[in-house]
């Protein structure tokens, strides 16, 4: 049962054998109601599988490892759900999942409205946790919101381009090509490319939205994936675009360490293309399980005898 957001409560799938079954007491039509549960369960896209094939050979071992150890894996968005995603994200930093679910659940609840009804009632809002993430993200909503009416953070070849935003922040950026929205999201306090990146890849059809978590990063490092390489900074995200072909169509630099290619992010786009935010999803469930920070379990990893950096002896 969807808990919040567009048909919060009143959306319920359900999956017999390999059919889902979307049981709805809404007015919309079947195509809008097959539209909404193919984005949210992931359905949306093709099997990732049956393109991986195009990767280069040595990235596409690693990547047929992992899609064998977890098969089915899809990129589900809630492209309704702008303010529920940024929400949630936003509190993610430096918590627990089981932590940030809670939060959200009694935000979900006692904040239906959203943004509007969360800075109308600040003092409310804070007593659910004294923990910063949440001042942090009241911050950042007052910060989002001032775009209405402060549009000079945006860059001007977008309001060249798309004009300024309107009263709906969360259309405005989504109705943007990802690599304009991810620049007008980097415009934001509290918001870096990670954060950025994992709204669009909640959010939107990219594809090539590349959060550069700390799983991401060490497992790259631990398989030596790339040779060297630099995580994204805000600094230089929201200057720049990461792709060559994108900053000459948008009238907008091109990230000199993307030139350099010294930057993780533009490196796994260039090989793992439309792949990258699956990989990426793959590459968060093999951190989570095996390829843990502390105490990894190289003993039972899927990818042992690919691993330069396994652990042999206990």
């Amino acid at each position: 049962m969807k808990v919040a957001g567009y048909l919060g409560g009143r959306l319920k799938l359900e999956q017999i054998g390999k059919k889902v079954i979307a049981v709805s007491a809404t007015d919309l039509n079947k195509d809008e109601l097959e539209r909404l549960v193919l984005f949210e369960t992931g359905l949306w896209h093709p099997p990732f599988e049956d393109t991986s094939k195009a990767l280069p050979k040595r990235f596409r071992i690693v990547c047929d490892r992992l899609s064998s150890a977890y098969p089915g894996v899809r990129i589900p968005i809630a492209p309704h759900d702008f303010e529920q995603i940024f929400i949630s994200i936003l509190l993610s930093k430096r918590v627990n999942y089981d932590i940030v679910r809670r939060w959200c659940r009694e935000i979900w609840k006692k904040f239906p409205e959203g943004f509007e009804g969360i800075l109308s009632r600040e003092q409310e809002f804070k007593e659910i946790s004294r923990s910063y993430q949440l001042s942090m993200l009241i911050e950042s909503i007052k910060d989002l919101l001032g775009l209405r009416d402060d549009f000079s953070r945006i860059h001007p070849n977008i309001l060249k381009l798309f004009g300024r935003p309107g009263r709906s922040l969360s259309k405005y950026i989504l109705s943007l090509p990802p690599e304009l929205a991810r620049l007008v999201l980097l415009s934001i306090k509290g918001v870096g490319p990670k954060t950025a990146d994992s709204i669009l890849l909640s959010t939107s059809t990219g594809l090539e939205n590349i959060p550069c978590d700390v799983h991401l990063v060490k497992f790259v490092n631990r398989m030596r994936i790339l040779e060297r390489f630099r995580e994204p900074e805000k600094n230089f995200c929201r200057r720049f675009l990461c792709k060559p072909e994108s900053a000459e169509r948008w009238g907008i630099p091109v990230c000199p360490r993307a030139v350099k290619g010294e930057c993780i992010r533009y490196e796994l786009l260039k090989y793992f293309g439309a792949l990258g935010e699956w990989i990426q999803t793959l590459i968060y469930l093999h951190g989570r399980d095996f390829c843990k920070s502390i105490n990894p379990r190289c003993r039972e990893c899927p990818l042992r005898d690919l691993c330069p950096s396994r652990i042999t002896s206990r």
